[in-house]
């Protein structure tokens, strides 16, 4: 790898040192290693696990800042990386942002053996993502996205994580955790305490706030009623730390399939239709192979969510994120799709394969180009178990894109215990899309 290991400082403002002798977090020479619970693990080419019963390579670590993949032909540059990956502690939610100052800010939380919590880990550059350095830790902070209002900055997500636990006035353990929101004044360097502005049981992941008329919307999921799928909404000039500031829609849960098929959903998009209108574009799980690369629409009704359709495009079983352009009014989705060969082979569940596609009204998509696609040489059947470019965030800058993602990569012990994250740019993403489809989504079920 290029570029060096830089020491991850807390700030000054942050929690001291017994908040971090609380969640294990271990400062050691130039790197800040996380304790994990140590976990043996069995050699299966079934379950994806490590090759030996215990771990080799000592502490966990976190390493940041190491710069380009030089010996990957997918032009990635990596924020971190946790390992030894048999350690079984990885990197989720990623995030970006660009600040009003001009940062760019990408972020993460950790999953697995982990016992740091609940922290959302927030990454800078200065150079236009070409080197990273840690910048805060945000503590009660878990799947949080970050948005700007003027010259604040912000990052909404939940105190809970895939454990459940008792939130009240929930009164038995789900999964998730009440909604939080914190905010920044300085470019990300502190945060206010993360403040719950909805209690209860949650779920979500980073995915997009979007500004209307002066209010903000941004989907969530209800625990509480399985998987349903809700809209928040505030003024953007409100105290948005505030609990009275928000409000939300009522929840809905997936519909059924066309063949019957029974169907969750989490982690839309919110969007602004083409009529004006608020719209929640979600990710459908329990895919199959004769119903695949489909999302949910619904769309806001004054306080209610109501479904629309199963729009077809390339949406396979993770995270994906839509955003309009404001210049030219065309929505971008940046998803990891299920390719014919993966569908033949019927590996459903692929998140090895990522592409940006386009629309002009949400229902209708095409795909412009393949974005990351695994180049290890593993045959299919391994590519899909090892690798992954899941759960993308990005932003618009310019007439490109960058994108953050939760990335599976040359180590990993499965597809889904992503060891690093990475950041790419895009480059002429309209130019792409206006001569490089490849395919088209047409059909709305």
């Amino acid at each position: 790898f290029s570029g060096v290991d830089h020491t991850a400082q807390i700030p000054q403002k942050m929690p001291s040192a017994s908040w971090l002798l609380a969640f294990g977090l271990v400062a050691l020479g130039a790197e800040h290693r996380v304790a994990a619970t140590p976990t043996k693990y069995s050699f299966s080419l079934k379950d994806g696990h490590a090759t030996s019963a215990t771990c080799p390579g000592g502490d966990f670590q976190i390493k940041v800042g190491r710069g380009r993949i030089v010996d990957s032909t997918l032009n990635l540059t990596e924020v971190a990386w946790s390992g030894p990956e048999c350690r079984g502690v990885f990197l989720g939610s990623a995030s970006i942002v660009r600040t009003q100052a001009g940062t760019l800010l990408t972020g993460s939380d950790l999953f697995g053996a982990a016992q740091l919590d609940d922290v959302k880990m927030v990454f800078a550059s200065t150079d236009n993502g070409e080197t990273w350095t840690l910048r805060a830790n945000v503590s009660k902070m878990y799947w949080a996205n970050f948005f700007t209002v003027e010259k604040s900055l912000y990052l909404m997500g939940t105190y809970g994580d895939d454990i459940h636990k008792i939130s009240p006035p929930n009164k038995i353990p789900l999964k998730g955790g009440p909604v939080v929101v914190a905010r920044s004044d300085d470019d990300g360097v502190t945060w206010t305490e993360a403040t719950t502005v909805l209690p209860g049981s949650f779920q979500t992941a980073p995915t997009p706030v979007v500004e209307v008329n002066g209010t903000l919307y941004r989907t969530m999921e209800d625990s509480s009623v399985g998987v349903g799928a809700f809209v928040m909404w505030a003024r953007s000039d409100a105290n948005l730390l505030l609990p009275a500031s928000w409000s939300r829609s009522t929840s809905i849960n997936a519909p059924k399939g066309p063949g019957g098929e029974s169907l969750n959903w989490q982690e839309g998009s919110a969007i602004v239709g083409p009529n004006g209108q608020v719209y929640n574009l979600l990710r459908v799980n329990d895919q199959t192979s004769m119903f695949h690369n489909v999302a949910g629409l619904t769309r806001l009704v004054g306080n209610n969510l109501v479904f629309e359709t199963y729009v077809s495009g390339p949406f396979g079983t993770s995270k994906f994120v839509v955003r309009q352009h404001n210049g030219s009014g065309a929505y971008y989705a940046l998803s990891t799709d299920v390719t014919p060969e993966a569908a033949a082979a019927g590996l459903i569940g692929a998140r090895n394969h990522l592409v940006l596609a386009t629309s002009a009204d949400l229902r209708v998509w095409r795909t412009c180009t393949t974005v990351l696609e695994d180049d290890t040489g593993f045959v299919a059947n391994d590519s899909v178990k090892y690798t992954g470019f899941e759960y993308p965030d990005w932003i618009f800058d310019g007439s490109d894109i960058i994108v953050a993602v939760r990335t599976a990569y040359r180590g990993a012990v499965s597809s889904g215990s992503s060891n690093r994250l990475t950041t790419k740019r895009v480059e002429g993403f309209a130019s792409l899309c206006s001569t490089g489809l490849s395919q088209v989504y047409d059909d709305v079920v």
